[in-house]
């Protein structure tokens, strides 16, 4: 393969006007696959110049990366919200246990129309296990109905 200075490429054979396989589709695609589509190059730009080290560090580092996005645990859920003037308790239990009980845990309520008037405020209560924890919600907001929770264990990056 010549590596020159110019964009990545897909190379392929000329398909000549000759060509006219026959039989049922499948036939003639996979005719066509084997023909042509499978002696077709990609010609990357400067690729001779990687070592075969180098492709195993990139790989590696991929993998890295892979495992702490997914140490991470990122999870999310709503509950629903009546509007109340006493807060409201509510018992999240997380769809699979996060990895440590130090998450970072945030969340938003969600109006159903207008914009919302009146004060709407949440908290965590106690302390957060591995597969659940506790908020509050004080909304007296018709508008509020919901409330999105997300935790993450971004500590794990």
């Amino acid at each position: 393969m010549d590596n020159q200075s110019s964009p990545a490429q897909l190379l392929f054979p000329t398909v000549p006007n000759s060509y006219c396989p026959s039989g049922d589709w499948a036939a003639i695609f996979n005719s066509f696959i084997s023909l042509y589509l499978n002696n077709g190059t990609v010609n990357i730009p400067f690729l001779n110049q990687v070592t075969p080290q180098q492709i195993t560090t990139l790989q590696q580092n991929v993998l890295t990366i892979q495992n702490q996005l997914n140490a991470v645990n990122w999870q999310t859920g709503t509950v629903t919200v009546a509007a109340n003037t006493s807060p409201q308790t509510f018992t999240i239990n997380l769809p699979t246990p996060i990895n440590s009980a130090s998450y970072n845990i945030s969340g938003y309520f969600n109006l159903t129309a207008g914009t919302a008037d009146a004060q709407a405020s949440w908290g965590v209560i106690g302390s957060p296990t591995a597969s659940s924890f506790q908020i509050w919600i004080l909304s007296n907001n018709t508008e509020i109905t919901k409330f999105t929770w997300q935790v993450s264990n971004l500590g794990s990056l």
